[in-house]
């Protein structure tokens, strides 16, 4: 067998005959360096400072050291091992592969390095070094070993080959007899776990896993599954791998169940003293029923199902559903549900299948699974007790655990889903007490495989919409035919359903039951119709648009156009009051139809009856309205006529739709006047011939002093036409038209007169102006300012259009401009006198009052004494010092 001299002298070969080279540990390694220091009298801190930095010893040096001295294995053995070889080798993927998740180890390559290596197997060495690296890094030594490679691999391979040694041929070493050789090296309370568990469990493969998983704790890039464990203790060729296995499992289950492990999913793990009094706690922590409930739920509807709808995929609409858990409700209800039965309810698979019967729920009876709930419970257990621990006090190694747990516990938390999203996908159906098969094994897959068979169950009549839905935007097409937003095509395919609803509004209006558009959703959404919102909406709207139904709100009938708007607002569904159409006489209605396109001049009206009346109604109204403003704010006398149709259309207004339709009879009446008086009337007041009313009133207004210049009844003619009772009649505007223009020339003209003659007037003012000495002596500031206020006066004569002001301008500038304009100049000489006179004031003669001049002038005799009371009343106006013009 193993002759461990022989391997101890080939590494030295290997490493150059320095036996130390291979050394791992602080003790064997100052046993090498003070033999070395007495031979050869060294100092012993420098040789062990470069002892230390040379000292890296691999594992695969240590595979390739026990290959090639096991090769050297006598011949019986060595024919024995290849024997064994071609027999197994075929399993050796099986046996020694880890798969699930685990870092890839390299296995047996070839039947050379299966006799060299065995009993050992490949992944052991790599596996073995990251394992002391990690139980080192974590302080489980005892302190003068507490360095990495406290002990030499090959001292550890030594105890465990003696112990296999004596076995018979196909015996393996176990990956778990490490543990024997660090054993002596390891802090009594690092390994008291498995002390205690060598003293109490009686199981020796439980044991064996509980030293496997401590040497793999802090291996990251192992997971310690059932599966990855099984391989750890296989121990000899030939052993039933499926009953192994099966044995793990259940000694994984004792060991958890005594707290000396922990389980996250399918990974296990070695409870550190510490991390087991913890994990008891957590054990021990109360929670109830409803818990699990809820968390399974909260799982299912947001991890697994993650919607609350399922398309239907014969007409794509989208079907709500509730969701229940073991006969208990979940969330909000719908007609359809989803009941989810998990391994902890309490019926057999018989009476589970029965007590559906007669429900519109899909059954998703998942698969036994206690591990499931058991994981649930952990999981809510943990967060619970997490909670709760950090409200206290911890330790430093405490919160690092809680740490730990908090992160393990959410990847449970994805874990779970993930296996419950699996569950689900293999999930038995169950619908009506009868299996539903599906072929889905996605978890949302499967459950909408199965909602297509409870819809066509539950919705028997959802057939009647012809295999369509419909959208809210096809609302206003549908109660308006006519519009060309709904073709015939369509209204032929929902004419189905829509003979449905009206059966039903004809049978609840029979029984006197009131039919809001509430009570037809509420209905035609349920089994066995099972119809979208939108469908039962344009369905209303195309009985409404058939003339079939009214609808109501608020006491009023809706139009075709305000249909799509109300059936939209959900909120008012309850106060739309849907009733069937009453019939009417089809003469009458037609006769009012074509009074309202002749009366009001459109090219169509509504053909649905009452809504024929109420756009009747709502005209008449209108025009009402409009007549009694024209009247009320006209200043044309004429407008005044119009007072006999607006009686006639007060008679017609605020009637009922059913008097519009069946007695209204003043149509003849109300066209005459349409032709007679109303059309004439507002054609005058909204056309041209209303601005030649108006401009020649305005002409009379504005000129009304102007035409006492002219002869007497030149506007007879323009009064009298404004005056006519018809001058919104025939031509009169026109003759009208005619009179106001030339009686505007003869102003013009009489204006035009005026001016030239106060005008000229004013130039010969200007005139004498320039002549007199006054002028000739002022500044040429005063002779500026004087020729401007002339033109002042001159410009107000040009644009006056009244003939009594133009005359009076050039009054005022005779008595007060003109004589002003002289003492301007007067007052400013060029060259000041030394010795100056006072300035004379100047004044008109025309503003000279004569004392005692008054009557009419006869003789000469009266000419004499005006001339001597005239020569008196100026002599006096001069001895005042005042100047008098001419």
């Amino acid at each position: 067998m193993l002759n461990l001299q022989t391997i101890a002298e080939s590494l030295n070969t290997k490493c150059g005959g320095r036996a130390w080279v291979f050394v791992t540990s602080q003790e064997d390694m100052d046993k090498v360096v003070g033999d070395r220091t007495k031979q050869q009298g060294n100092d012993f801190s420098k040789i062990q400072a470069r002892f230390k930095t040379r000292v890296h010893l691999t594992s695969a040096d240590v595979e390739e050291v026990i290959r090639k001295r096991l090769l050297e294995k006598n011949d019986d053995g060595a024919v024995a091992l290849r024997e064994i070889y071609a027999f197994e080798s075929a399993n050796f993927k099986t046996l020694f592969d880890f798969v699930d998740g685990a870092k890839k180890y390299r296995n047996y390559a070839d039947e050379e390095h299966f006799v060299g290596t065995y009993p050992f197997v490949s992944y052991q060495f790599p596996l073995f070094q990251a394992a002391i690296i990690g139980i080192s890094d974590h302080n489980a030594f005892e302190g003068r070993n507490s360095s990495v490679g406290e002990r030499s691999m090959l001292g550890v391979v030594q105890d465990v080959a003696k112990v296999v040694g004596t076995s018979e041929l196909g015996t393996l070493a176990t990956f778990d007899r490490m543990f024997e050789g660090i054993r002596a090296s390891l802090k009594a309370q690092a390994q008291q776990q498995i002390l205690v568990a060598e003293r109490n469990l009686d199981n020796e493969l439980a044991i064996r896993l509980l030293k496997a998983l401590f040497l793999v704790k802090y291996v990251e890039s192992f997971q310690a599954t059932a599966r990855n464990l099984t391989v750890l203790v296989y121990d000899r060729f030939g052993l039933d791998l499926p009953a192994l296995a099966e044995d793990v499992k259940e000694a994984l289950a004792e060991l958890e169940r005594q707290t000396y492990i922990q389980r996250n999913g399918q990974v296990y793990e070695y409870l550190t003293n510490e991390e087991q009094v913890i994990e008891e706690e957590i054990k021990n922590v109360d929670i109830d029923a409803s818990e699990v409930s809820s968390q399974l739920f909260k799982v299912l509807s947001v991890d697994v199902i993650r919607t609350n709808k399922i398309r239907y995929a014969k007409n794509g609409q989208d079907f709500p559903f509730g969701f229940k858990l073991d006969d208990q409700v979940h969330g909000q209800q719908k007609e359809l549900s989803a009941h989810f039965i998990t391994p902890d309810y309490p019926y057999t698979a018989d009476e589970t299948r029965m007590h559906s019967a007669g429900k519109d729920e899909l059954r998703v009876v998942l698969d036994p699974d206690e591990r499931v709930l058991t994981d649930l419970r952990l999981l809510l257990k943990t967060d619970k007790y997490i909670k709760r621990k950090r409200t206290s006090s911890l330790s430093a190694i405490e919160e690092q655990i809680l740490q730990t747990k908090a992160t393990l516990n959410r990847e449970r938390e994805k874990e779970l889903a993930q296996r419950i999203q699996t569950a689900v996908g293999k999930a038995g159906l169950i619908i009506n007490a009868a299996d539903v098969p599906a072929s889905s094994l996605d978890a949302l897959g499967r459950v909408t495989e199965g909602f297509q068979e409870l819809i066509s169950r539950t919705y028997t009549q959802l057939k009647l919409l012809g295999g369509i839905t419909y959208s809210e935007q096809q609302v206003a097409g549908a109660a308006n035919p006519d519009s060309g937003l709904f073709d015939a095509d369509a209204l032929m395919k929902i004419d189905q359903a829509a003979q449905e609803v009206l059966s039903t509004i004809l049978r609840k209006t029979g029984q006197g039951e009131q039919v809001t558009m509430k009570t037809i959703v509420d209905t035609f959404q349920a089994k066995p119709y099972g119809w979208d919102l939108a469908s039962i909406e344009v369905i209303v709207a195309s009985l409404v648009g058939a003339s079939k139904v009214t609808l109501t709100m608020d006491g009023n009938v809706l139009k075709r156009t305000e249909i799509a708007t109300a059936l939209r607002n959900t909120q008012k569904h309850g106060h739309q009051v849907i009733a069937p159409q009453k019939t009417f006489d089809e003469r009458k209605v037609a006769t009012f139809r074509k009074f309202c396109i002749d009366f009001f001049d459109e090219p169509s009206a509504p053909k649905d009856p009452l809504e024929l009346a109420h756009h009747g109604g709502d005209k008449l109204k209108g025009k009402l309205d409009e007549l009694r403003a024209a009247v009320n704010v006209s200043r044309y006398p004429f407008v005044q006529q119009l007072d006999g149709p607006i009686d006639l259309l007060e008679q017609a207004v605020g009637k009922s739709d059913d008097w519009y339709l069946n007695d209204f009879n003043l149509g003849d009446d109300l066209l005459e006047a349409k032709d007679h008086v109303i059309d004439p009337i507002q054609s005058f007041v909204n056309g041209p011939q209303r601005t030649i009313y108006d401009d020649a009133a305005a002409l009379l207004t504005t000129h009304a002093s102007n035409l006492n210049y002219l002869p007497s009844g030149s506007d007879e003619a323009i009064k009298t036409a404004l005056a006519d009772p018809n001058a919104f009649r025939g031509s009169k505007m026109a003759q009208l038209k005619q009179a106001t223009d030339a009686l505007r020339g003869q102003i013009d003209s009489v204006v035009a007169d005026s001016r030239a003659a106060v005008a000229s007037t004013v130039e010969r003012r200007r005139s004498e102006l320039a002549d007199t000495a006054y002028y000739a002596a002022a500044t040429p500031e005063a002779q500026q300012r004087a020729v401007q206020r002339i033109d002042q006066t001159l410009a107000r004569i040009a644009t006056e259009n009244q003939v009594a002001l133009i005359q009076q301008i050039g009054s005022n500038f005779e008595s007060s401009e003109y004589p002003g304009l002289l003492d301007l100049l007067a007052s400013s000489p060029s060259t000041p006198s030394p010795d100056p006179e006072p300035v004379k004031q100047t004044v008109s003669v025309k503003t000279v009052l004569v004392p005692g001049a008054s009557g009419v002038l006869e003789t000469e005799a009266d000419v004499d004494n005006y001339l001597t009371a005239l020569r008196s009343a100026l002599i006096e106006t001069l001895n005042d010092g005042k100047r008098i013009t001419l």
